[in-house]
């Protein structure tokens, strides 16, 4: 069979048997794609009758379109012998790769809800499984699962109606109404994938027996054994949502994949299975409110703030204390909201909340420490100082809070320097400005941050301040790429020779390691350093949480992902982050409900309205994704978005004009237009565009493994060695 032509496919290597039929990897010669091609025994099609149902259903199968689901091309036959033509997917089986290093339940919990999103999106399309089990279930390179069969299973069928009360598909896996030979329903799938999630979760089956009517009777009659006799530690709430997918009457197990996949959301939502984050849950926790401005120069509200947020970063370095991040603190600026609410929805015990009043050189600062659960003071004191003075005065403050709350403080250093007043609010505006994300903020933040250096040109946190504001041109377009990261460099390594021990310095490093130099370890190493420095700013595990999606640690990236979300739940970034974390593992409903968040927080954020239609693409719904793609304001997201679209639906004219539109925004977007080639099958234009955005350090690059629109490049011999090039070949 090796090296046999069948139409346009050449038969590359077997792959053994796949259930009920024979598997080869074979290349495409038409469409230039390695695929699967499945050889079903003709056995399975002796049945006239049903032959035409089953068809229906398995062509149903082919059109599906999902991350989570290993596509079907067609249904062929050679010499009377029918085969399905599938992806070519690169990983093992769901036991190989659970049982080839262990899995931690947050991880089991991640695989199990890319099942749940990949077979409720077969059942929208009215198509049932029939026999799911980890052999028919894959996890490739990038840790993605990929349910494989969804209509070979349906033709299964087939065998069952030649012999009165055989079963379909392995007996250990099927629902008790399969069992006793009933047709197959969504709910049958449901009980089928919790036999999958028991058996990862404690690595044996919930009914055994030596012989077929032993296991028979138990899967109709008994329960399943407890799963804590396997595994200790898995959460009681969680073996219940288990055991409820095992119901024995189908209408007592969950009533859609949706409804499970929530409850495994909130459940892990719920418990804290990070060890930093369990911790954290028995820390004393405290909120910093933006101080209120009684200066009679309202341009002080620069300098309240920036007060503000400083105390906070002082608070942050203690690592027994759980500090709210600034833009959830900041969500209640102006807003004269009750203090024990506003601790109820930032989940923390304590807040720290204040004035200040500036007059020429000198300033008054007021704090108080108030406890949410009752509204009384635990402490409050009252500051005048020289504004020279101003880190020894939030020092203070720092250490008083500490001691109200039983805590001790941690490495904190007042600067060896004293601070230039005038150029210390220069940067407190900047930073204002740099956290805005737009092209008219981030050039005000520029302007301030070199005034800033210019009255004093060591001050670190300026020089961090600049760099951020270049990295931020580069990454959404609004600089040169190149020119971008250059500067952003320079400023970053500005900011290290002055103070080493500045997080925000090194969080930029990693970010230009990563985003424009494609250095990976050496990210890592910076992002971890900024972690330890600030180990209660959300910035840092964002960035972290980014280099391990890309190198491929899926449970580490939605860990810190989440930590971000739970240090600053009212930050539209973190969400942002979460999601992209989220859509990147094949998380699709996740990522799409962590986005909406993101817009509640920050409607028109840039690049959302783009991914968000990418994601109903993914999950067919080109219409949804098409008004989705019309909301984002950025032309370069919105054009590469609408380029890919328009080719989905089968429009190459709209789909050529919009990438029309794209070109004329300049080469700052190549990799947008690799993308827009590769999903086309422009293979050569895709390399090309590809290779321009290496010349130009583009941002996006870091990613590519990450996308689906690269698929068509896969079996191209040339990723391998772009990958290679960029540091990312397997």
């Amino acid at each position: 069979m090796i090296g046999q032509t069948i139409s346009h496919y050449r038969i590359v290597e077997s792959l053994g048997a796949g259930g009920m039929g024979e598997v080869y990897l074979a290349d495409d010669t038409k469409l230039d794609r390695k695929v699967a091609l499945k050889f079903l025994p003709s056995s399975l099609w002796n049945v006239a009758e049903a032959q035409q149902r089953l068809m229906r259903e398995a062509r149903a199968a082919s059109k599906l379109d999902h991350p989570n689901v290993v596509t079907i091309y067609g249904i062929e036959e050679y010499e009377g012998k029918p085969f399905i033509v599938m992806a070519y997917v690169r990983g093992s089986t769901l036991k190989q790769y659970c049982t080839s290093t262990h899995r931690t339940i947050d991880e089991l919990i991640g695989l199990a809800l890319q099942m749940a999103d990949g077979i409720q999106h077969a059942h929208d399309a009215g198509v049932i499984h029939r026999d799911l089990k980890p052999g028919n279930i894959m996890v490739d390179e990038r840790g993605r699962v990929r349910v494989l069969d969804f209509g070979i299973a349906s033709l299964r069928g087939a065998a069952r109606l030649t012999q009165t009360g055989s079963t379909v598909g392995t007996l250990a896996y099927a629902p008790p109404e399969m069992a006793q030979g009933q047709d197959a329903t969504a709910a049958s799938d449901i009980y089928s994938l919790g036999v999958v999630m028991y058996q990862m979760l404690t690595e044996r089956l919930p009914f055994d027996a030596d012989h077929e009517a032993g296991l028979l009777y138990s899967i109709l009659n008994e329960q399943p054994r407890p799963m804590r006799e396997s595994r200790k530690e898995i959460p009681s709430g969680l073996e219940k949502l288990v055991l409820r997918c095992l119901e024995k009457k189908p209408s007592k197990r969950f009533a859609n994949c949706t409804e499970l996949a929530k409850e495994l959301q909130r459940f892990r939502a719920q418990t804290a299975i990070e060890p930093e984050t369990a911790a954290s849950t028995a820390k004393p926790s405290i909120a910093v409110l933006p101080f209120t401005n009684m200066s009679a120069d309202p341009e002080n509200e620069y300098f309240s703030d920036g007060l503000s947020e400083e105390l906070l970063n002082v608070l942050a370095k203690n690592p027994g204390l759980k500090v709210t991040g600034r833009t959830s603190s900041f969500a209640f600026k102006g807003k004269r909201e009750d203090l024990r609410e506003i601790g109820h929805k930032l989940g923390v015990e304590t807040l720290l909340e204040g004035s200040v009043r500036r007059a020429g050189s000198r300033v008054r600062i007021t704090a108080q420490l108030v406890n949410v659960t009752d509204g009384f003071h635990l402490w409050s004191e009252t500051y005048d100082r020289m504004l020279d003075d101003i880190f020894a005065v939030q020092d203070d403050i720092a250490k008083s809070v500490s001691t109200a709350m039983n805590v001790t403080l941690l490495g904190m250093a007042t600067p060896a320097k004293q601070v230039n007043v005038e150029s210390y609010n220069l940067y407190l505006q900047g930073m204002y400005f740099a956290q805005r994300f737009t092209e008219e903020a981030a050039a005000r933040a520029e302007e301030l941050f070199r005034r800033a250096l210019a009255i004093n040109s060591d001050d670190a946190r300026a020089w961090a301040g600049l760099s951020r504001v270049y990295a931020i041109g580069a990454g959404y377009g609004f600089r040169d790429v190149a020119e971008g990261h250059a500067l952003a460099r320079e400023a970053a390594l500005r900011a290290l020779a002055i103070d080493d021990n500045l997080a925000d310095a090194h969080e930029m490093m990693g970010w230009i390691y990563m985003s424009f130099e494609f250095a990976w370890d050496k990210a890592e190493q910076e992002f971890r350093r900024a972690i330890s420095l600030a180990p209660g700013d959300s910035r840092m595990s964002t960035g972290l949480a980014t280099i391990a999606a890309t190198r491929d640690r899926a449970e580490e990236a939605s860990r810190l992902a989440r930590r971000a979300v739970e240090l600053d739940p009212l930050d539209p970034i973190a969400h942002k982050y979460l999601g992209r974390i989220q859509w990147w593992c094949g998380q699709l409903d996740a990522a799409r409900e962590s986005y909406r968040r993101a817009l509640e927080l920050s409607p028109g954020l840039t690049s959302v309205h783009a991914i968000l239609a990418g994601i109903d693409m993914q999950q067919g719904r080109l219409d949804d994704a098409m008004v989705e793609a019309m909301k984002e304001k950025k032309p370069g997201y919105r054009c590469c978005s609408l380029a890919i679209i328009h080719h989905a639906r089968g429009e190459p004219a709209k789909s050529e004009a919009a990438l029309g539109e794209l070109l004329k925004e300049g080469d700052q977007w190549a990799f947008q237009f690799a993308m827009v080639y590769a999903f086309r099958g422009e293979n050569d234009r895709a390399f090309e565009w590809l290779e321009r955005a290496f010349a130009l350090h583009d941002s996006g690059i870091h990613s590519i493994r990450l996308h689906d629109v690269f698929t068509n490049l896969h079996s191209d011999p040339r990723w391998p060695k772009y990958l290679e090039k960029i540091g990312l070949a397997d």
